[in-house]
Parts: C-alpha cells; sequence; structure tokens
C-alpha cells in the first residue's frame, strides 16, 4: 500500500525516479519565474503540461523541448 505524503513516499522508495515535475519545481529547475511560464502558455508557447486529478505536471521530455525553443 502506498504512503499518503510524498516525503513518506520518497523516504520509503528513495530509487524510484521522477516521471514528471511540478510547474513550480519545472519554472526553479529552469531559471524562470511562474508569470513568466505562465504567459508562455496562453500564448501557445509553454510546454505541454499532463493533469493528474487537480495536479499539473510537466514530463522532462516536453520541459527540455520548451527550453530548447527558447533558446531559438
Amino acid at each position: 500500500m502506498a504512503s499518503r505524503s510524498r516525503a513518506a513516499n520518497q523516504e520509503k522508495h528513495p530509487n524510484v525516479p521522477r516521471l514528471a515535475w511540478t510547474i513550480d519545481e519545472l519554472c526553479a529547475a529552469a531559471h524562470c519565474s511562474r508569470s513568466f511560464f505562465e504567459k508562455e502558455r496562453r500564448e501557445g508557447r509553454g510546454p505541454r503540461v499532463t493533469h493528474f486529478g487537480r495536479a499539473h505536471r510537466v514530463t522532462p521530455e516536453h520541459a527540455a523541448a520548451w527550453i530548447n525553443s527558447l533558446s531559438k
């Protein structure tokens, strides 16, 4: 049975890779503001966002494609 909190899951299963990032985690990793991310999404240039219920996640592949498109 899965643990309830993210911290408990990470402690219990430390070697399981992350499959997707939250929007805030992506912004921190990309060194951009949340408002810049939202502006890019509104204008159709942001990364594809996957919805898990109410949670919004970005896969590393979509994040990399978006970051590469910023440098063009």
